[in-house]
């Protein structure tokens, strides 16, 4: 079940008092990232949930840069993110975005 957004903000407050390395938002009903994620400077992997396959059975998204967005194909399952904020990039300790199946 989805968090509303003050438990979810309460859940990034504690993440970054207490220097959380991983956060996992799958299955939140997320249409974008709360910019407080970016305040997670420690954190090595984020998962946002699962993506979708194709009609082959080959994973359906693409993180390629339009406008100087990363854009993805398909919504992600769980989530309804069809982009990924700029600032992501900013969070270097992170080595592991997790949003396949």
């Amino acid at each position: 079940m989805a968090m509303t957004k003050d438990e979810l903000l309460a859940l990034l407050e504690q993440a970054a008092a207490e220097g959380w390395t991983e956060l996992d938002l799958s299955g939140q009903g997320l249409t974008e990232l709360p910019e407080e994620i970016g305040k997670l400077t420690q954190l090595e992997r984020l998962m946002l949930g699962k993506g979708k396959k194709d009609e082959y059975g080959n994973q359906a998204w693409d993180n390629t840069a339009v406008n100087g967005k990363w854009k993805w194909g398909p919504l992600t399952i769980g989530n309804k993110l069809t982009e990924l904020p700029d600032w992501l990039t900013n969070l270097s300790n992170l080595r592991h975005l997790g949003i396949r199946i």
